[in-house]
């Protein structure tokens, strides 16, 4: 019997000393691999809108200018072009409707961008543009739109998962994996790269 127990204890040992082992390796692991250096804020930077994007805009409503006419049910709609015409009456920027002319499309409304918290969790968000102040979700990115505008702001809800960083890759729980490079982030299967960004800065 106490050749039993000691030989238990042994195993017990040995196997408390192999976890701190690995313990200690996959935390030089996560130093070596960026772990910590990679949180913060990544947006690919071409996609949201920019002031000069609104010039057209605001061209078309410095000069109230009719972008379409309808007529249904015996009644004629004129669509002109007003600073209200491009907010839904939550405060959310569109301009996808056919009567938007040929303004349809002018911004880019939807943005991606990805927080990475910690060295294990990110959220990622697909954050849509509002008038500034008008939406209570997560502000992930800032913009002034021009003196029309004013300052408008990219806004959503985070979606949390995990990761895993091999190599000089970032493995997602969702199934996004992205390459690391000393610019930021690029997804697999594209070329768009997602460089660092600081959220509380308007762009």
């Amino acid at each position: 019997m106490k050749k039993y127990l000691i030989s238990l204890f042994t195993i017990m040992m040995v196997t408390l000393a192999g976890l701190s082992f690995v313990s200690c390796s996959d935390d030089d692991g996560d130093d070596d691999n960026g772990g910590g250096k990679m949180t913060g804020w990544y947006i690919d930077l071409n996609e949201p809108a920019t002031q000069s994007d609104f010039k057209i805009i605001d061209e078309a409503i410095n000069n109230h200018e009719l972008l379409a006419s309808y007529s249904y049910g015996g009644q004629r709609y004129n669509y002109y072009a007003t600073k209200d015409l491009f907010f839904s009456s939550d405060g959310m920027y569109t301009d996808t409707d056919a009567h938007f002319g040929r303004l349809r499309f002018s911004i880019q409304s939807q943005v991606t961008v990805i927080h990475v918290i910690d060295n294990t969790t990110l959220t990622k968000y697909y954050a849509d543009l509002y008038r500034g102040g008008a939406s209570s979700e997560d502000k992930v990115f800032k913009i002034y739109a021009g003196p029309i505008f004013g300052n408008m702001e990219y806004c959503g809800p985070p979606t949390y998962y995990t990761y895993v960083i091999a190599g000089n890759k970032m493995i997602v729980s969702n199934g996004d994996i992205y390459t690391i490079s000393t610019n930021g982030l690029i997804r697999e299967g594209t070329s768009s790269l997602m460089s660092k960004y600081d959220p509380n800065v308007r762009h």
